[in-house]
């Protein structure tokens, strides 16, 4: 979520990023080596909010190389 917010892109959110609402989801186009591992709060919201396969939540993961990425929401 930090990334896109700083690369000036919109992150949807009722949560504000405490990892609640898994409203932050994006697809992962390209690039997912280049992220951190899932932690267990991206667990269980990815679980209980059915997030599709492919996809993260913004606010519980690292960027840590380049990726490319989509949301339903742009």
């Amino acid at each position: 979520m930090e990334a896109l917010l700083k690369g000036g892109l919109p992150v949807a959110s009722s949560c504000s990023g405490d990892g609640v609402c898994a409203k932050c989801r994006i697809q992962i186009i390209s690039g997912a080596e280049n992220l951190s591992p899932e932690n267990e709060t991206e667990k269980f919201l990815s679980e209980t909010k059915k997030v599709p396969a492919g996809s993260r939540i913004s606010c519980q993961v690292e960027v840590l190389g380049d990726i490319t990425v989509d949301a339903s929401y742009w």
